[in-house]
């Protein structure tokens, strides 16, 4: 098997790579100053949906679920 890089080709992969790399510690770099936020956002405080609920009532439901 060979690969044919051209010079073209070879300054389009490094300008690529090198993006990539600029991008990626550019986000990582970024600090909000909130702790607060990452606090919040993994908390576990969302509501869910009630799937099951014990009755002695014979009542059918018919629901959709949505959720992404």
């Amino acid at each position: 098997m060979f690969f044919v890089v051209n010079k073209d080709k070879l300054i389009t992969y490094i300008v690529s790579i090198v993006m990539v790399v600029l991008l990626f510690t550019f986000v990582t770099s970024i600090k909000s100053g909130n702790e607060e936020t990452i606090l919040t956002s993994s908390s576990n405080s969302r509501l869910l949906p009630i799937y099951k609920v014990k009755t002695e009532n014979k009542n059918i439901s018919l629901t959709m679920n949505c959720a992404w």
